[in-house]
């Protein structure tokens, strides 16, 4: 009886070995020629899909747009196009434009009593703006009230109907400080304006400032505590906030330290850019957090003044993949016969070679050839 199931296990053993051999052998049929083995139970075919990449795009900016004195001759004389010419194709080149007109566009109005510089420029100039590429320009700074609320009103009609939006000014109150927001590949833009000079006034016969009142039209003051909360409010309702500032010491080659801690606490806040001017000259930029900060760009269309380093500056473009931003690109600009053009040769090397210094001092890397300077932003901190 014994032998009979002992006879009877080996039989089952034999057996059994014999078909995980032949399931075993089927596995390696299988893989062999390219198939799967298979399985139980029939399964559903699945295909992974990756993830589809945010939408790429650019935004280019620049420091000041002074449109009156030579350069409004040189309009007359050559074309309204005229200071545009030579940086176009840039300017052109971009998802989104922005720069800071520092000049109104009106035939009207009358000069502020006692503030000695008045820039004012025909409004058809509005056209030759649009026709340069911008999208945006800012208009909290210290001369575009120079006359008075009639050609700061007549600004705002000139640059809506050729589809700019102004930022940072208006006709009343809660214009001035009403965000500008732009749709770009499905990412949303936020740009927001003010100036430090906005409570100046010139002449107490007539003592107007240009902060902008309930009842009155004018600029957004420069307020830290305001504008870091106008930025916290923001940060969850758009991709990417832009801070335009009208700021910091004349012909100064460094800011202040205001400023940078301003700068800082905006970005904290939730602000991607901050984009200063007012000095007349370059400064030095600086990655914060992932963040860029230009803390002035000098001028852009400007006639020439007496400090060299008045005519230099640069274009500044940013590329984003998404609200994630991937490179910042600097190119050298000089200004000559009221018209800035690329910078070649010596005056290339010089204007990357100065930013190189300056940014240096911010803790920041900059890369250059003869061409462009490149943001190391892996230094951000």
């Amino acid at each position: 009886m014994r032998y009979r199931e002992n006879t009877r296990r080996k039989k089952w053993s034999v057996l059994s070995l014999t078909i995980l051999l032949i399931i075993l052998a089927a596995f390696i049929a299988w893989g062999q020629w390219g198939g799967s083995p298979p399985s139980v139970a029939p399964q559903d075919n699945q295909v992974t899909q990756q993830p589809e990449l945010s939408p790429e795009w650019t935004f280019v900016a620049n420091g000041d747009l002074m449109l009156s004195r030579r350069v409004a001759v040189a309009m007359k004389e050559k074309g309204s196009f005229y200071p545009f010419e030579q940086m176009a194709p840039l300017l052109n080149n971009a998802d989104l434009t922005f720069g800071n007109l520092e000049t109104s566009l009106s035939n009207r109005g009358t000069p502020i009593p006692g503030k000695g510089i008045w820039f004012r420029c025909d409004p058809a100039a509005a056209k030759a703006l649009k026709e340069a590429g911008y999208d945006v320009l800012s208009i909290a700074n210290n001369h575009i009230l120079d006359y008075d609320s009639p050609a700061l009103l007549d600004t705002l009609e000139a640059l809506h109907e050729q589809g700019i939006d102004p930022v940072g000014g208006g006709k009343d109150l809660e214009e001035a400080v009403q965000p500008v927001i732009k749709d770009v590949k499905g990412q949303k833009i936020a740009f927001i304006a003010a100036t430090e000079m906005a409570d100046i006034f010139w002449s107490y016969q007539y003592p107007r400032t240009f902060e902008a009142k309930p009842d009155l039209p004018g600029v957004q003051k420069f307020d830290a505590d305001e504008l870091v909360n106008t930025v916290s409010s923001l940060r969850d309702q758009v991709d990417i906030i832009v801070v335009s500032l009208h700021w910091g010491t004349e012909y100064s080659d460094y800011p202040e330290v205001y400023q940078k801690e301003t700068a800082h606490r905006l970005v904290d806040a939730g602000a991607k850019l901050v984009i200063g001017h007012h000095p007349h000259c370059l400064q030095g930029v600086e990655m914060y957090k992932g963040s860029f900060i230009a803390y002035s760009l000098g001028n852009f269309v400007f006639d020439k003044q007496r400090r060299p380093k008045c005519w230099e500056t640069v274009l500044v473009k940013t590329f984003f993949q998404g609200n994630d931003l991937q490179k910042v690109e600097l190119y050298p600009v000089m200004i000559a016969d009221e018209q800035p053009r690329p910078a070649v040769g010596d005056d290339a090397v010089r204007i990357l070679q100065k930013m190189k210094k300056l940014s240096s001092e911010l803790e920041t890397s900059l890369d250059i050839d003869d061409k462009r300077g490149a943001i190391n932003l892996v230094v951000s901190r």
